[in-house]
């Protein structure tokens, strides 16, 4: 439902320019001028020249347009990667009042996943017995947000077995015998009561910057968070590691 709600947004704000312009005539410079006259940020602009795209693309799949042209977008900006401290984190969590929102603090960390798939954990995924946790659901063909099998990290398995005990539903992470799909009231009611900022990717960040710190090498990483490309988590969390470029470093002594 967010997905929609940005496109209609987007449309809002890109109707005035393209509403009535032929397909066949768009080109780059055309491009760059909606990005010079549209008030708004570089990810935004690149989102909503994408959604052009897909559109044009549409056109052309159910005949309407002959053709779709190619639609030029800034660069992708450099993403800031926000991570909380171990102090800073210890204060958020005990602004967390509800359980499920608890144990998705938890899960976070421990596991590193990307928000959805943690919403979407079900019990059948959960080992106790050989301690693994598998993060893909049934029927799910992994993308580019691949979503592993992980370790039950050691911290995480007194809550997780609590949990189990009292469950109501199918879901891991439940509230009045259902699953939900969004946690960010939690996050945010705690941002409030804590005056720390933190919502759902930020946990996921955290963990990653925690093991960097600790010294777990990048390909662990990157299979921990579901990369199909150490490269990218390198890009992102290497910095932090404690032993990040000191070879380099040092060599330049005299």
């Amino acid at each position: 439902m967010a997905s929609i709600s940005r496109r209609k947004d987007a449309w809002k704000a890109m109707r005035h320019y393209w509403d009535d312009v032929n397909p066949a005539l768009i080109d780059e410079a055309m491009c760059k001028g909606y990005a010079a006259q549209r008030n708004a940020g570089q990810a935004t602009i690149r989102y909503e020249l994408s959604q052009l795209s897909v559109a044009l693309r549409w056109g052309k799949d159910a005949k309407l347009i002959k053709e779709a042209p190619s639609i030029w977008r800034p660069d992708a900006p450099d993403r800031i990667e926000r991570h909380l401290t171990k102090e800073q984190f210890r204060k958020f969590l005990s602004e967390v009042k509800a359980p499920h929102a608890q144990l998705y603090m938890v899960l976070a960390l421990a596991t590193c996943a990307r928000p959805t798939a943690i919403l979407q954990l079900t019990w059948d995924r959960v080992d106790f017995e050989r301690g693994l946790i598998n993060l893909n659901r049934a029927g799910r063909v992994q993308t580019a947000k691949r979503r592993p099998t992980v370790p039950i990290a050691d911290y995480a398995k007194q809550p997780l077995k609590e949990a189990y005990e009292a469950r109501q539903s199918e879901y891991v992470i439940e509230r009045g015998g259902k699953g939900i799909q969004n946690i960010k009231k939690a996050f945010l009611a705690a941002s409030q009561r804590s005056a720390v900022h933190a919502t759902p990717y930020t946990l996921r960040h955290t963990g990653a910057v925690w093991r960097a710190e600790d010294g777990i090498p990048m390909s662990e990483l990157a299979q921990l968070m579901g990369h199909d490309d150490s490269r990218t988590t390198e890009k992102h969390y290497a910095r932090y590691s404690p032993t990040y470029l000191r070879k380099a470093a040092n060599a330049g002594s005299w």
